[in-house]
């Protein structure tokens, strides 16, 4: 494999997001997605003092959050439901302050602007993909469904990442960014772990400060929004030790959703390792995993095109 071709192919990621497309089923119904009981899928942990929070107490801290970080694993629908279920009980406390996505970019901002959350409602599902030039990166059949939401609710979301040529012009340059040592040493193993080794070494300084520059935009996005404000992204980008709450300007409770294995005790081993004597989140929210393939020999075949 040619470096060039790593580097295209890593570009190409970036651009993507990073993670492999979602598979959504169109349907969903207002359930509950807080689980009792010895199973750990569907229970929320608060990581800071070691407790399982009953559904009640979770929702004490998303209302009481200034701004609320929710980090996915972008191919799995619960997470995506659970979203929308934050979203739908900030809002019937009136606590819901505004919606900021990593889905969106700087790029689609006038076409967000320029329409208002009713007149996004008239459009057909066809024409709001058009009007907003969506990416088709990020897979409409999982994320449409929240910003249908977040229409419905009169909120026009925001676009918290960077436009693509942006991206494209940072990883270029290739030029490592200002960060503490054990911060960027971990996002760079997040890149190469991410990207199965196949990154090459040269590249990494572009591709990491694009990962930086992304959580900075999403920080912003957040900051410029009143509380409780919501973030949705991808759970790196979520974490509190390496993500957008190093960033930003506001307090943030951040919630990653992680899938844990079954048993009671295998929540641990979802856990990422921090940066520090902190937890890498506030909270997690553990979900099941969904059925994949091989991620490695689908990035293979993505860097060599």
């Amino acid at each position: 494999m040619r470096r060039r071709e790593c580097l295209k192919g890593g570009l190409s990621l970036i651009l993507a997001g990073l993670l492999p497309l979602a598979r959504s089923g169109k349907a969903e119904v207002e359930r509950d997605h807080m689980a009792q009981g010895p199973t750990v899928q569907g229970r929320v942990r608060d990581l800071r003092n070691g407790t399982w929070l009953s559904e009640t107490q979770f929702l004490e801290q998303l209302i009481a959050a200034e701004a609320v970080v929710i980090g996915e694993r972008h191919d799995n629908p619960e997470h995506h439901r659970r979203e929308r279920w934050v979203i739908n009980q900030l809002a019937k406390r009136e606590r819901l302050g505004g919606v900021a996505m990593e889905m969106l970019d700087a790029s689609q901002r006038r076409a967000l602007e320029t329409h208002s959350p009713a007149a996004w409602l008239a459009m057909s599902e066809r024409s709001m993909r058009e009007t907003l030039e969506w990416n088709p990166g990020w897979d409409w059949q999982a994320y449409g469904p929240t910003l249908q939401r977040v229409f419905e609710l009169g909120i026009t979301p925001q676009p918290a990442n960077l436009a693509q040529e942006t991206i494209r012009s940072i990883v270029t340059n290739n030029q490592a960014p200002e960060l503490p040592a054990p911060v960027a040493q971990a996002q760079r193993q997040a890149l190469i772990e991410g990207h199965c080794h196949l990154l090459p070494e040269e590249h990494l300084d572009g591709m990491l400060a694009a990962q930086v520059a992304r959580d900075r935009a999403m920080a912003e996005a957040l900051d410029a929004l009143p509380a409780t404000a919501v973030l949705i992204c991808g759970n790196g980008h979520a974490r509190r030790d390496i993500g957008v709450p190093l960033h930003a300007r506001k307090s943030t409770l951040s919630l990653g959703m992680l899938e844990a294995p079954p048993g009671q005790d295998a929540w641990q081993a979802a856990l990422p390792a921090g940066v520090d004597a902190k937890p890498p989140f506030d909270l997690v929210w553990f979900s099941t995993g969904v059925s994949r393939g091989d991620p490695c020999a689908e990035l293979r075949e993505r860097f060599a095109h």
